[in-house]
């Protein structure tokens, strides 16, 4: 059965903590059937600290008899949007918690690039547990726009799961991009897969929250950087300033074929060796095809048993 529609009365009794915080109900706004009532957007004028000019609307929407989620949207001038989302059963302490959280919590600017967060909160039931304020902030997705690129991570909230990574080129244009772009950053960053629309990637995030919403922060602070000097340059310094990495990440990409190369050697050299006067000589090599499985795993590369290509330094003079 569905949940009849807000009445004034309803909306009168929803507005009153926002009204008193000094926010107008935008009644055109409302949806009465869809439980939701809107706010007068406020219009907030760039900062020194690096905070954009944005717009800002809320929106609060009543899922259930005692269960009401509270949106807000920042809306920059070029399009980008980041967003908190709050849920809870009390309006009033939704709207302190979404106070609690300052505007540029959600946007980073740095040289040469642009950030935007989108945070989620969920609040305990406050009949059980005492609800406080300044909860955990988890991070749900975030926008990384350099020069010609653009960055979007999509962060499930189940610990363990690695985050989606989309990169595509800003403006429509057409770039050729290193597959490993990201993956010289480190060991949790795959390689791009090339999709019709850009490519993709995976990043993993260690922890729960909220360290896992730290460790994603800090990873999106280190591509930032990355990015931002990778593309301000010309495509054959990507090679020179990380080719030590670049060879690791091949190495890695070659763990699928390696394992049974290794165990193939392994099979021929073990008879050379007496088992009892190199013990210790055996249980390493009849162990190696088992490491090196167990380290396939670890890596957020799909297995493709190939000879992955060496690096190369880019003759293009632009990206």
């Amino acid at each position: 059965m569905a949940a009849p529609p807000l009445t004034h009365h309803d909306i009168l009794a929803l507005v009153a903590p926002f009204v008193r915080r000094g926010r107008q109900v935008d009644l055109r706004a409302c949806d009465r059937i869809e439980r939701r009532v809107a706010f007068k957007p406020i219009q907030h004028e760039a900062q020194g600290d690096g905070l954009p000019e944005l717009c800002e609307i809320v929106l609060l929407d009543k899922l259930g008899t005692d269960s009401f989620r509270l949106t807000r949207e920042l809306q920059l001038t070029d399009g980008l949007k980041a967003s908190l989302d709050i849920l809870g059963s009390e309006p009033e302490m939704l709207l302190q918690q979404m106070d609690a959280v300052p505007l540029a919590q959600h946007f980073r600017v740095g040289e040469g690039f642009l950030m935007v967060r989108d945070y989620a909160i969920r609040l305990p039931d406050a009949a059980t547990t005492p609800v406080r304020l300044n909860l955990p902030l988890r991070l749900t997705e975030a926008v990384l726009q350099v020069p010609g690129l653009k960055l979007t991570m999509r962060l499930p909230a189940t610990p363990g799961i690695s985050a989606n990574l989309e990169l595509s080129a800003g403006g429509g244009a057409a770039l050729t991009l290193p597959d490993d772009l990201l993956a010289v950053l480190g060991w949790n960053w795959s390689r791009l897969v090339r999709q019709s629309t850009g490519w993709q990637a995976r990043l993993r995030i260690s922890g729960r929250n909220p360290q896992r919403t730290r460790h994603a922060e800090q990873a999106l602070e280190r591509a930032a950087t990355h990015l931002a000097r990778t593309m301000q340059a010309a495509p054959d310094q990507f090679h020179d300033r990380h080719l030590l990495a670049r060879w690791r990440v091949m190495l890695r990409r070659a763990i699928p074929i390696l394992t049974p190369i290794c165990t193939g050697v392994a099979v021929l050299v073990m008879p050379v060796f007496e088992f009892r006067e190199h013990p210790g000589m055996w249980i390493v090599l009849s162990q190696i095809p088992t490491l090196l499985i167990a380290l396939s795993f670890t890596t957020q590369d799909l297995a493709r048993f190939e000879i992955p290509p060496w690096p190369r330094r880019s003759s293009a003079t632009h990206w």
